[in-house]
């Protein structure tokens, strides 16, 4: 009689968790099929850190967020390749460079071909170099191989509303980029440079990744963006086509049959306590002003005088 009561705990246990897998699966959109599947990795987003104030919309893509997406991938061993499915005019050019490291270190794990659907354009091209092949949209916006730094001042403007600002500092570059004076020559030089110089790393990434692929360095430096089509004629990416053609791409490289399923993996929803309390990150709304050098296209448009100083303009 007690061996007949576990028989039938043993088969009530193998039924719910089968049901409950069922239902799993279900829900996230995919059925297991033992072969393995490809992860579909979505990175969209202004490329940012949590509390930077280039954060455009309430959810960027920050480095956390792509590391822990990376972490649940490299450890499901049914993930037998990836996909990165990329939609971002860049960003910060800091967290463009830890992305991408975050996710060669998992193309080294895992074949992975990065997609670029609307946008891969400068930081957003930056990340998607991590990819093994890059395949992009024919009408998709990506390249834009450079740097860029926005600086406003409204010395102007300060001085016609009487307006005057005391800066006390230990080194005359202390406040290189201040709002309420014109920047001096050598200022302008030391911006520059410092452009040039994050410009520099992300040339030497795409030259790492691209090699000989490139037919026109001349042109991709002067930091142009390009469609799709373009791109792939002058070696950007390597071919032009939809999402399920890099999913078809990433099986090959996988060594998975063409009926092998792919899951979408997204960045976790922020709790309930974090839209609250402004936890989950993003800057809402426009940007504020901010130096940072910028793997960026289009550039951010920079904040009005009249919200710097807290007045609405005049109508009529």
């Amino acid at each position: 009689m007690v061996k007949r009561i576990w028989v039938w705990i043993l088969v009530a246990v193998v039924v719910t968790a089968s049901a409950t897998s069922a239902i799993w699966w279900i829900i996230v959109g995919f059925k297991p099929t033992g072969v393995g599947y490809v992860a579909v990795m979505e990175l969209s987003g202004v490329i940012s850190y949590e509390e930077s104030p280039i954060a455009l919309t309430g959810a960027p893509l920050t480095p956390e967020k792509v590391e822990k997406m990376v972490e649940e991938v490299r450890g499901d061993p049914s993930a037998k390749a990836v996909v990165l499915l990329i939609d971002s005019p860049g960003g910060s050019a800091a967290a463009s460079e830890e992305i991408y490291q975050t996710l060669k270190r998992l193309a080294g794990e895992k074949p992975t071909v990065s997609y670029i659907a609307e946008y891969g354009a400068s930081g957003g091209y930056y990340i998607a170099l991590a990819g093994e092949e890059i395949v992009a949209s024919p009408s998709s916006l990506t390249g834009s191989i450079g740097a860029v730094s926005v600086s406003v001042n409204i010395a102007e403007l300060a001085e016609r509303l009487g307006l005057e600002a005391e800066t006390f500092k230990s080194g005359r570059l202390k406040d290189v980029g201040s709002i309420w004076r014109r920047m001096t020559p050598e200022e302008k030089e030391l911006m520059q440079r410092l452009v040039d110089d994050v410009a520099e790393i992300f040339e030497e990434r795409v030259r790492e990744e691209r090699g000989d692929k490139i037919r026109d360095w001349d042109d991709v430096l002067t930091a142009r963006p390009y469609l799709g089509i373009e791109a792939a004629e002058i070696g950007l990416v390597d071919r032009v086509g939809g999402l399920e053609d890099a999913i078809a791409r990433a099986r090959e490289l996988a060594g998975l049959p063409s009926t092998a399923p792919y899951r979408r993996i997204k960045p976790r929803a922020p709790s309930l306590l974090e839209l609250l309390f402004g936890g989950a990150g993003g800057g809402g709304g426009r940007m504020k002003l901010s130096y940072e050098v910028l793997l960026m296209w289009p550039p951010p448009a920079p904040i009005e005088p009249y919200e710097i100083l807290g007045s609405s303009p005049r109508r009529g």
